[in-house]
């Protein structure tokens, strides 16, 4: 499989990755959420477990929503996804280990990481949009080190809202 047909596949069947964008959004906007209205604590453990579910909801939202969710096997591009997940992980690891120290910068290091896979989508879909948004969420990211008052619920609650609008340009226009 060459490499554009691989891309065009990955589209097809992940509706051009909007639906895991979308379960990002989610995810990320109820961390935020949770952190705001509850504790730090709790939104972390939020964004961990709700991490953990993105993929799932989103291959149920391709398949039940769009009929959808399923390339033609072997794609090299869903390979690179899947190996893309162990950077999730690390940084994930490392958010934890830092916040122990630095309880304010988890959301920000998780972030950093979820940015730095999306520039890797840019490969797996072919699309440009994922370049803009990881720049975007690293930009978002980067206000917790730089800019004083920047706090976990507001990195939290901004990167869900941008991922929720950005889903919404790719799935509007998508084809059920």
């Amino acid at each position: 499989m060459h490499l554009g047909e691989a891309q065009r596949d990955m589209r097809r069947a992940y509706v051009n990755g909007g639906v895991g964008i979308f379960a990002s959004g989610l995810v990320w906007t109820l961390s935020g959420l949770v952190t705001m209205n509850i504790s730090l604590t709790a939104g972390m453990a939020t964004l961990f477990f709700g991490g953990i579910a993105i993929h799932p909801i989103s291959v149920l939202l391709a398949r039940s929503v769009y009929r959808r969710g399923k390339t033609r096997s072997p794609n090299p591009m869903e390979t690179l996804a899947l190996q893309s997940t162990a950077f999730l992980i690390i940084g994930v690891v490392i958010a934890f280990l830092v916040s122990s120290t630095f309880s304010h910068w988890f959301f920000s290091i998780a972030l950093l990481t979820v940015a730095a896979r999306y520039l890797v989508f840019q490969t797996v879909y072919g699309m440009r949009l994922y370049l803009i948004l990881g720049v975007v969420l690293m930009c978002i990211a980067s206000m917790a080190f730089w800019v004083p008052g920047v706090t976990p619920a507001f990195i939290a609650l901004t990167s869900g809202i941008i991922e929720l609008l950005c889903s919404a340009l790719i799935l509007v226009p998508a084809k059920r």
